[in-house]
Parts: structure tokens; sequence; C-alpha cells
């Protein structure tokens, strides 16, 4: 479970990670040719190169540029995504979809020139499900991969024994418990490789300097300032290397916002992300870049807790959830920097090829469908409060709100909702201001009414946020939630069914089932999407950000 809480905090760290900018005409030093230079920011320090234990938003932007997954989830125009081959060129699925095959590139070379093989990958994904390396992002592959589990819960297995398997120098096997159609966006996302001789041979000290850290990916460290800056030049050896365009990022940190704002606005950075509109409308007027949203994949929601007298009614649960509107708070609290959402699910949530709301033929929207069914939320209320015995009166109940830190949105939100619900419901609503970490305390204690929370997943699969409710081993589970009765029984049972069924159809409409227990019994509420705006300068091509923050800098060029 503490891999699960730090897993959950890294992923917010994600959405806050990463600013860029150029770094103009620097010329390289042999012939005199202009260098393409790219200068990036982050506003923390990258903590490590070992992408087994440094897992924070600027680390995993950095292990993106110096190691190459064995395939990746690339990003391109109009917030579109595709799989493409990396240090394996290609991969077989069995048509049980429990057996996955990858074919390594032959051309795939690490930075002290020698290959890369499957046997890499073997150990990094033992080295992962060995309890001693604390890897950050093992319980990913928990219940995922043969005996995974077993071994890092030292639960009668060891890592030797887990279902992935070098058959030779070429080909690599994974073994899986259940089917998961994402199981490749896991691959892609949480599974940089380390080399195996010089993994042993560094041990501890492995990824701590640039001369401790051997790289497989497009970029290698040539110098690092964790408190200043992460200087990268291109990898000679790496397979891709001669299709590639840059010759070097710098990767800054600058921990204000405002600050790298400005830098942009200067010229000095080519990439830069804000939320605020003031800003935003400098920015365009300059009319040098251009304007990219990328809707973040973790929504935002209240929770719901059902310890509360009042709360445990369906009814009252579905009147709070349906009584404000996702647009007005959107366009009142957020300067329309988000993207109202009505199901749990962003629409860019995949089920194999295909996108979750497409499969279920959007019959996910569960907020609007209360809403339509349910056009007067206080009567619907009143309804609960006369099926708890209680008296009809709503000014009779009050119910406290905890509020997710203490910033100017937090105080916006936690007041624009007390009207709302006070205005529309009739009842009163008590705001307990508090700091974001002291929230979390209370949500683990189960010592709340209401409270704000957000999650972003690992994977683009509902199960990646309906796991999060399972009300034994879910993050948010029955002690945080007071969900303890026949829905949530049965939401595990739909949980534990999806598992086993290949067909992608079939299985959304399982996760529909989950979600409407989840959703449309209003166990949350789903409020919005952040989608804060990138500028992209318009000499800097191919820069495309996907939801999880990262970029394809093979891809990326610079105009000098």
């Amino acid at each position: 479970m503490k891999k699960r809480v730090l897993a959950c905090l890294l992923a917010a760290v994600m959405t806050a990670g990463l600013l860029a900018g150029c770094g103009g005409d620097e010329k390289s030093g042999g012939g005199g040719s202009s260098e393409q230079v790219l200068n990036i920011s982050t506003n923390s320090v990258v903590v490590g190169l070992n992408p087994l234990v440094n897992t924070t938003a600027p680390d995993n932007i950095a292990h993106n540029m110096i190691y190459d997954p064995l395939i990746r989830d690339r990003s391109a125009k109009d917030n579109t995504d595709e799989i493409v081959p990396a240090a394996a060129e290609s991969w077989d699925v069995s048509e049980d979809g429990l057996t996955y095959t990858f074919h390594m590139n032959p051309d795939a070379k690490w930075s002290d020139g020698s290959k890369v093989t499957a046997n890499d990958f073997e150990f990094t994904f033992k080295q992962m499900a060995d309890p001693n390396t604390a890897a950050t992002n093992a319980w990913l592959f928990d219940g995922v991969i043969v005996k995974f589990s077993e071994a890092l819960y030292n639960n009668g297995k060891t890592p030797d024994e887990i279902g992935v398997k070098a058959l030779d120098e070429e080909t690599l096997e994974i073994q899986l418990v259940h089917p998961a159609s994402y199981f490749l966006q896991l691959v892609a996302g949480s599974a940089y490789p380390v080399n195996q001789a010089k993994y042993e041979e560094y041990g501890s000290e492995y990824g701590t300097a640039p001369d401790k850290t051997v790289y497989n990916g497009p970029l290698k460290v040539t110098s690092w300032n964790q408190n200043t800056e992460m200087v990268l030049e291109k990898n000679d050896q790496y397979w891709g290397q001669e299709d590639m365009q840059l010759d070097k990022v710098n990767y800054k940190v600058i921990q204000e916002s405002s600050t790298a704002v400005q830098a942009f606005i200067n010229g000095e950075l080519d990439v830069v992300s804000t939320s605020d509109t003031n800003w935003g409308k400098t920015i365009t007027a300059a009319g040098d870049s251009q304007e990219m949203t990328v809707p973040s994949s973790a929504p935002d929601f209240f929770m719901f807790n059902l310890k509360n007298e009042y709360l445990s009614n369906t009814k009252i649960r579905q009147a709070l959830s349906i009584a404000f509107d996702r647009q007005e708070m959107v366009d009142t609290l957020r300067d329309g920097m988000s993207v109202p959402i009505y199901s749990m699910m962003p629409d860019t949530m995949k089920v194999g090829d295909k996108t979750y709301t497409e499969l279920v033929d959007g019959k996910n929207y569960f907020v609007t469908q209360m809403q339509e069914e349910y056009t007067d939320p206080k009567a619907l209320l009143q309804e609960g409060l006369a099926e708890l015995g209680k008296s009809t009166d709503p000014s009779q109940m009050t119910i406290r709100y905890a509020s997710r830190g203490t910033s100017e949105l937090s105080k916006k939100i936690g007041e624009w909702m007390k009207q709302v619900w006070e205005e529309k419901l009739g009842i009163n609503v008590q705001i307990d201001m508090m700091e974001w970490n002291i929230m979390w305390d209370k949500i683990d204690a189960g010592d709340y009414d209401i409270a704000c929370g957000g999650w972003g997943p690992y994977y683009n699969e509902p199960s990646a946020l309906l796991q999060l409710f399972e009300p034994v081993n879910g993050y948010f589970n029955a002690d945080k939630t007071g969900w303890n009765n026949e829905d949530s029984q049965k939401f595990t049972e739909l949980l534990n069914q999806a598992k086993d069924v290949v067909d992608d159809k079939e299985k959304a409409e399982i996760y529909l089932q989950a979600e409407q227990l989840v959703v449309g019994n209003a166990l949350i509420a789903p409020m919005y999407l952040e989608a804060s705006p990138t500028y992209v300068k318009n000499h800097v091509k191919n820069y495309y950000v996907a939801t999880n923050g990262l970029v394809d800098f093979s891809q990326v060029s610079v105009e000098n």
C-alpha cells in the first residue's frame, strides 16, 4: 500500500512538471554548423537517473529522453497517440492475450557501445519485482505479470520466478495473469531499462551521476547540476540517431512559473504552459507561437463518505452530484482552462484500439443521464431524507466539505460549492479549510464528509481509475469511503470478471456496469479535467505533449 500512496503523489506532480524553451543558434564546435538546441525546464529538481527508484515528474521527463523502453506511446497532432517500436522492433500477442513476445531491435545499443538485449529487460523486470529494490513503479505490474505479486510481497516466490524470460538475446517473453489491453501502455511508460552489467557494477550509485549511468535512448547526459541544469546531447549510439534533428537539450530548473513565462515572452524559451489567462493573452498577442491544449487524463472529483448518516443514502449523493453545473464551474472558477466531465473517464480513455466512450455508445455520461432524469435535485434530496426517516426539511442537514489545500483556487471552489449546494438544495455546508497533506490524512482516516480528489492514471484504460475504489485493495478503499455494501461487492465482482475478458467491447460493457456503481450511484461526482494551454514557438516542430506530460524528443526539431 505504501507504494500505491507514493505513486499517487508522484502522479499529482506530473501535471506540474514540464516547461520548455529554445536555445537559439548555438554553434557546434567542429564545422561551425548550426546546432539544433532545445531548452526545457522543470519546476523542481531531477532527483536521479535510476528509472527503478527515481520517478518524480522531472525524473520521468529525463528518463524519457535517455532511455528507450521496449515500445513508445508516441503523441502526435490533435492529441492522438500510437504505440511504436523502440528497443523492440516488433511484438506478438497470443490469441488469449496472456503472452507478449517482444523481438529486440538488432541496432539498439547502449551508450557504451554494448548491445541492448532481452536479458537487460528481463533483469530490469526482475529488479522491479525484488522487494529489496523498492522500485516505485513495481505496483503497476502487481497482479498483471505472472508471479510478480508473489515475489514483490515475499509471498512464496522469488523475482527469478516471475513471468518474464529472455528466450534468447533477441526475444523477450512476458506472461500475464489475465488479458490486459493496457499492458503495452504500462511497458511504454513505466518500464525503462537498466544496463545489467553496469547496474551490477555501480550498485547503489547507478543513476547518481552522468558517468554512473548508461543510456539507450535518444539523448545522453553530459553534465548535471541538480539545482540548476542538466545538459543532454544526442546519443551517437542510439539506433534512430540518423533521423534525429535535435543535437542538444538543456534541462533547466525554473521554480517559478511566472519566471518561465517571462523568459518565453523574452524569446529565451520555446515552450511554456500556463493557466493564467492574462499571461496567455500576452503570449498570443506576440504572434510568434502556437497554442496547444492537451486535456489532462486525471479527473478531478468530489468524494462522498458513506459513513456520514446523510451520505449513506444514494439519492442524497445523487442530488449533490447533479446540483451543480460543470460548465459553469469551469467558466467561473477555471477561466475555461478545464474541460467539464460527466463520466469518471476522460473521452480519450481506451479499451483496446477504440475509446471506452465509443464502445459503450456514450452511455458512460452518467451525470448527464441523472440530470435529465432528476430535473429537481432538491426534490431528489428530500426523497432521500424521507428514506432515512429524517425530516424532509433540507435546512436540518449540515455537511462538512474538506478543501484540497488553502490555495486561492481551493478557496474559490469551496465557497462556490457552498453557495450552489445551499441555494439549490437548501442544506448547510461547513467548509473545513486545510492544507493539502492534512486533507489526505483526513481521507486516509475516513474523517470527512465531502472531499475533493483527483488521480492521474498510469495507463489509459478504465481499470486504472476504477480500481482506485475497490473496497479492499483500492487506494480509496472502504476504510476511506465507507463504501461497503451490496454495490461495492458487485463492483469487485465486475472488476474481477473484466480481467479475464479478451473482447474489447464486452470488457467495456463490464466497465460500464462498474462505473454505474461509482458515478451513477454517486460514490463520486466527476468535475473536470485540467486543460492548461501549452505555447510552442513557431520554430519548434513536432513538439507534441502527451496526456502524461511526456514528449518524444526524437521527433522534435528546431529551425535556426
